[in-house]
């Protein structure tokens, strides 16, 4: 007996949790999409630093390819999931061919089209 009494009230319990995030869970979707940079290795490097300053707040997500590879998987993800993309570096650019990415030719460039 004790056993279909758990499970009676394991069942009312994810019965619970189910309708409350049918009722009010967030519907996931935004006004404005969020914004993702794709930068080239060599082009976000500031002196010893891998990574320029500016960049890591500039955007909701950052990707620093490495390699034209890396950099058509980060673009390929990125616009699937809905993301506005800004790229910055000839990898990243090539890697942006056919897809709606702004492009920016330096770090200030990239940084100021990620926060418009």
């Amino acid at each position: 007996m004790t056993g279909i009494g758990t499970q009676i009230i394991a069942l009312i319990g994810a019965g619970a949790v189910a309708a409350g995030g049918l009722l009010g869970g967030d519907s996931g979707t935004d006004d404005q999409a969020r914004t993702a940079l794709v930068v080239d290795a060599a082009l976000a490097r500031d002196g010893r630093e891998l990574v320029d300053a500016r960049l890591r707040d500039a955007a909701d997500e950052l990707r620093v390819a490495r390699t034209p590879a890396e950099a058509r998987t980060d673009v390929r993800y990125l616009a699937a999931s809905g993301h506005r993309i800004v790229v910055a570096g000839p990898q990243a650019s090539a890697a942006a061919a056919g897809t709606q990415a702004e492009r920016a030719s330096t770090v200030a460039g990239a940084v100021a089209a990620a926060r418009r």
